[in-house]
């Protein structure tokens, strides 16, 4: 990345954990190539299992993965994505041992979810609203409960301090001015809270965010902290 142009002309769609957890996994660009500038939206991490699925609750699934220590089989989109760390997470809040079956995608991991191969699926709120009548929710990564999917309980209220999920947002290269990044993420700051597009982030099952340049440094800082200790967790990175 260090060969792309900071005139500010260039921007650069980012998600959170990857462009923290990619790099020191192999991936050709350091974290510090590029300088994040907005996050617009979120998507909540979803702990799916199919509707004729035994566990109707989350607690059941947390009661049987402690009777049988990791023999349940959750499914997720890769390794070190929000999906693995989500499930990383989510075992050491519940004190169980889950096994975890990494897939390419989204696709593929519900794919399994719904021919029975797995127990669950670490997918997304988004995820859970696509596949509805043929999947249930057990929990969402949210502060409150998403308005289009009501009825599916955050880990919070199920006593699991869980808030997390994808973040995505915009960023330039790192030589870019600094005066030219926060004029980028007034620009997106603005065609964020337009209504409509808040309102339409919200029937796709997204969570938007109005995260600008000037208050990205601590919550970054946050959150590669937190990440980097999952990830080590997981035996990604060193």
């Amino acid at each position: 990345m260090n060969d792309m142009p900071d005139d500010g002309y260039t921007i650069i769609g980012i998600n959170l954990p990857h462009i923290i957890i990619q790099p020191p996994r192999g991936a050709r660009y350091k974290t510090e190539d590029i300088a994040a500038v907005y996050l617009f939206h979120y998507t909540p991490n979803a702990l799916i299992v199919a509707e004729d699925s035994p566990y109707e609750t989350l607690d059941d699934l947390v009661k049987d993965a402690r009777e049988r220590p990791g023999e349940i089989l959750i499914s997720g989109s890769g390794k070190g994505t929000a999906n693995h760390l989500a499930q990383v997470r989510f075992d050491n809040v519940a004190g169980i041992e889950s096994g975890y079956r990494a897939f390419k995608g989204t696709g593929e991991s519900i794919a399994a979810l719904l021919a029975g191969t797995v127990d669950a699926a670490w997918g997304y709120t988004t995820v859970a609203m696509k596949h509805e009548g043929d999947v249930r929710i057990l929990g969402v990564a949210m502060e409150e409960r998403h308005p289009n999917i009501p009825d599916a309980p955050t880990f919070r209220e199920l006593g699991m301090n869980m808030v997390d999920g994808a973040y995505r947002g915009i960023a330039v290269p790192a030589g870019t001015q600094k005066a030219v990044r926060q004029e980028i993420s007034d620009l997106f700051a603005k065609l964020n809270r337009d209504p409509e597009f808040i309102a339409r982030k919200q029937e796709l099952g997204f969570v938007p965010l109005d995260i600008p340049y000037v208050d990205l440094p601590a919550f970054l800082e946050q959150r590669t902290e937190t990440y980097r200790a999952l990830a080590r967790r997981a035996g990604l990175i060193e």
